[in-house]
C-alpha cells in the first residue's frame, strides 16, 4: 500500500484524531530514511504562538514557539510552505539538536485559516524533494479535514 493510501486509511480509522496524527507522524518517520522528526504544531486558540502536538523522534524543548521565530514561527506569519535545504544558512532558525541540517515545514488550514504546521527535521543536507513537499500538502489537506477544535482550543498532554 503507498504512502498516500496509509494516510487515508488513517484519516479514516475509528479512533481519536490525536491517535490519528501520531500514527501519520511515525508512519513517516519510519517510511523515510531522511525524515529524522516528524511533528505537529497547531495554534493554540488566540495566542500567537504554536504548540507541539504529537511527534516522533527525539524529544525537543520547543514545545512553544512563538510567531515569527524560527522555521514554524515563519510559517505562522507568511502562511507558505518553508524548505530550508541546509539550516546553517538561516538567521532565524531555532535549533532542535547537532544533528538537524535541514528542514520542511507546511502549514495546515482550516476555512482559509492557518492552524497549525507539520514540520520533518533531516540530519541530512538537501535531502527534501518537490515530491517530499507535495505529499506533506496531501497529508496536510486530509489533516485539515478533522475536526480539531478540540485539539487547538486544549493543552496537550
Amino acid at each position: 500500500m503507498n504512502i498516500r493510501s496509509q494516510i487515508n486509511q488513517i484519516i479514516a480509522g475509528n479512533i481519536p484524531n490525536s491517535e490519528k496524527l501520531q500514527e501519520i507522524c511515525t508512519l513517516l518517520k519510519n517510511s523515510f530514511s531522511h525524515f529524522h522528526w516528524v511533528g505537529f504544531y497547531f495554534v493554540h486558540g488566540n495566542k500567537k504562538e504554536l504548540k507541539l502536538w504529537q511527534f516522533a523522534g527525539k524529544p525537543t524543548e520547543h514545545t512553544i514557539i512563538p510567531f515569527g521565530k524560527g522555521i514554524c514561527g515563519q510559517v505562522a506569519l507568511s502562511n507558505e510552505n518553508f524548505v530550508v535545504q541546509d539550516v546553517s544558512e538561516q538567521d532565524n532558525y531555532i535549533s532542535c539538536g547537532i544533528d538537524v541540517k535541514s528542514e520542511i515545514v507546511v502549514p495546515i488550514f482550516q476555512n482559509g485559516k492557518n492552524i497549525g504546521q507539520i514540520d520533518i527535521d533531516s540530519h541530512d543536507i538537501a535531502p527534501f524533494t518537490k515530491e517530499d513537499e507535495d505529499l506533506l500538502e496531501f497529508i496536510c489537506t486530509k489533516v485539515a479535514s478533522l475536526d480539531l477544535g478540540s485539539i487547538i482550543n486544549q493543552d496537550p498532554s
